[in-house]
């Protein structure tokens, strides 16, 4: 009877023990889980990572002046109602507006751009680009960049007629733009929108380098106090810098002058090239960007079409 009554207790005991045992490494197993995935970082798209190498298709469009008149309308005009056809037509095939300086942060630091980015600028620093293209940005979510000639801006303020159909931007203006969130301001030269003596920013061939680059960054301060815009980020910061671009005059530009303007803190260079880019993530300090001239004379079907997107 004692006997039954020992082994009876014994198999209590280790059946309790089990379920003790069977607790704790269970609880374990469970902790090592949570522990193993709470390590883990999420892969979402805002921490996506870009690999080195990896290459983007940017098409990038150069508009001028924008005009309600349809006998205005030429290789350099385009009306408000084109103009919106364009921007519903970048919409409806899935394409977002990217910056110069967003453009840069892809090439320099690899921060992911969107899926189909467009680049859509326009030169010269017409007002009509504030009058007719702020309300369209606005409603179709969409940026641009305006590459302001500073020396049309001084001019501007001079003559104080705000007319949409011949003035330009003057600094208040500049500012206004700025502030809206849609525009970003690149440098078109202060003084070099000529083929007059000097084709646009190219170096002259009767000038040494020395005088030439003298000339360009002349220019640039001049630029920079005629608009109010200061000098761009520091060249190596991992921070987008606010004013990067640089647009040659009429696509003319001169490679000894290049690095002096890329000291000045531009990264994003536009040409008049018509072709498309083929950005890629190479962790340089500077692009390059062909751009195709948006004539007014072309339905927005055709000419998207024609440029491939």
């Amino acid at each position: 009877m004692r006997v039954m009554r020992r082994e009876a207790f014994f198999a209590l005991f280790l059946a309790a023990a089990l379920l003790v045992f069977s607790a704790v490494f269970a609880k374990g197993t469970a902790a090592r889980a949570y522990s193993q995935t709470a390590a883990q970082p999420l892969q979402t798209e805002e921490n996506e990572q870009v690999t080195q190498g990896s290459s983007v298709s940017l098409p990038v469009l150069m508009y001028h002046s924008v005009l309600k008149d349809p006998s205005r309308t030429g290789e350099y005009v385009i009306t408000p109602e084109a103009l919106e056809n364009d921007l519903a037509y970048f919409k409806k095939n899935s394409y977002t507006a990217v910056s110069g300086a967003q453009v840069f942060a892809f090439v320099k630091n690899g921060t992911p751009l969107p899926e189909k980015p467009v680049m859509i600028t326009f030169d010269d620093g017409h007002l009509n680009n504030l009058t007719y293209c702020a309300p369209l940005m606005e409603k179709y979510g969409m940026k641009c960049t305006v590459n302001v000639v500073g020396a049309f801006t001084v001019q501007a303020e001079k003559e104080n007629d705000p007319n949409p159909y011949y003035a330009y931007l003057t600094r208040e203006d500049i500012a206004a733009m700025e502030e809206s969130g849609f525009f970003e301001i690149g440098c078109h030269t202060y003084n070099l929108h000529s083929v007059n003596g000097r084709r646009g920013a190219k170096k002259n061939s009767w000038e040494s380098t020395e005088e030439y680059i003298d000339v360009l960054l002349r220019d640039v301060e001049k630029w920079r106090s005629s608009t109010q815009l200061g000098s761009t980020t520091q060249l190596g910061s991992a921070a987008e810098p606010e004013r990067c671009v640089y647009a040659y005059p009429y696509g003319y530009y001169s490679e000894e002058g290049f690095e002096a303007l890329r000291q000045q803190g531009f990264t994003v260079f536009l040409t008049c090239k018509e072709a498309g880019n083929n950005i890629t993530y190479s962790g340089e300090n500077f692009v390059k960007l062909n751009r195709y001239n948006r004539s007014g004379l072309v339905q927005t079907d055709e000419f998207m079409n024609g440029i491939g997107i």
